[in-house]
């Protein structure tokens, strides 16, 4: 099962919105038959790649999958039912599918036909290499990482507004990297009227761009932001209902998507259903403070990435990270989980999970 996740990994953030997963046949006396991995959404599941080479596979194998076999077709047949024709014999799973429509069903499926099924075997770490999956699929909303940039007293920028740059060259291009494993990367009106951003993975040698999204109420946005006259990539403008038709058309006609909510400032959630209808999975939100902010009042973040820099700046009029979160008592504020910590230079990498929020 080890081995089947570290071929799952080999397609982590290319498969959206499907799972990764691995899969390896085993023979009688433990030798790797055959192996595969599921590469990208619309590319052959990992059980077919794994028994591709086999007409029928010996009595004795056994087929590991780090994730329950589809039993619905899609773009592509139900595993299942290659299982059952490949005469397989025995499966062992990571973990059952949280899809609703699958989630347990390819399980009976099997059994019900006479396959040897054991669930559960490293099941924690299988269901962990797809947190986004299991979000976006069992709530139909975006997995959303906040990203944040940070001084040692948690400041994310001067009392004047200069933050380039809090982090070192290491920091910035990890938060490139960030910004290659999500479908999307989302700033508020603030943020692009102050830093004019780029929003776009600069590492040598990437050609695929995130999808660039605003939260703006009022659409009022510079109409010479690199957001409105870059047309790289595919840019979405969340606005309230106050908008101004002209504002929307003018938008419109410069190739932004315009999302228009029911109040004339939309929650955070509507933005994300929107985004999700619109096929965004996985979203980073990169600033400001205030949009930040929003985010983890509605409870709506699962992960936050903070690169803590070993600066001071001491003021008390300075930009906090989080903004205004409205919390009064300790016993309200959010409680997240220290996954791992990484030194980057001068600066160190937290990577937290909001405890309670994330489906894993």
């Amino acid at each position: 099962m080890q081995r089947a996740i570290q071929l799952a990994l080999k397609a982590q953030f290319r498969t959206e919105p499907n799972p990764i997963v691995g899969a390896v046949l085993v023979g009688g006396s433990g030798q790797v038959l055959s192996e595969g991995y599921h590469e990208k959404a619309g590319s052959p599941h990992a059980e077919v790649v794994a028994l591709s080479q086999h007409e029928t596979v010996p009595e004795d194998a056994v087929l590991f999958v780090t994730l329950e076999p589809c039993s619905h077709y899609g773009k592509t047949p139900p595993c299942t039912e290659l299982i059952l024709k490949k005469k397989v014999k025995k499966l062992i799973i990571g973990c059952q599918d949280p899809n609703p429509q699958v989630s347990g069903r390819g399980i009976d499926m099997l059994r019900r036909n006479g396959v040897e099924v054991t669930t559960g075997i490293c099941e924690t770490a299988c269901r962990n290499i797809n947190r986004v999956f299991n979000k976006h699929i069992v709530t139909q909303s975006p997995y959303l990482t906040i990203k944040a940039a940070i001084s040692l007293d948690g400041k994310i920028a001067m009392a004047s507004g200069e933050s380039q740059w809090i982090t070192g060259a290491l920091s910035r291009s990890r938060g490139h990297e960030l910004r290659s494993q999500h479908q999307a990367i989302a700033v508020g009106r603030q943020t692009l009227v102050h830093d004019n951003p780029r929003l776009t993975d600069r590492r040598v040698g990437k050609t695929g761009q995130p999808i660039r999204v605003v939260y703006a109420s009022r659409g009022e946005i510079p109409l010479d932001s690199l957001f409105v006259n870059d047309r790289q990539t595919r840019r979405i403008l969340i606005a309230g209902n106050d908008i101004q038709p002209e504002v929307e058309q003018r938008l419109i006609k410069e190739g932004i998507e315009v999302f228009i909510g029911e109040r004339s400032r939309p929650s955070v959630e509507w933005g994300l259903k929107q985004l999700y209808q619109a096929g965004v999975c996985s979203l980073l939100i990169e600033g400001g403070a205030e949009l930040i902010a929003s985010v983890i009042r509605e409870k709506a973040a699962d992960q936050l990435c903070l690169f803590l820099s070993g600066k001071i700046i001491g003021s008390a009029t300075a930009k906090s990270w989080p903004g205004e979160l409205g919390i009064e008592k300790l016993a309200d504020v959010p409680h997240l989980s220290i996954d791992h910590i990484e030194k980057l230079d001068d600066d160190l990498m937290l990577t937290c999970f909001f405890r309670r929020l994330t489906i894993n």
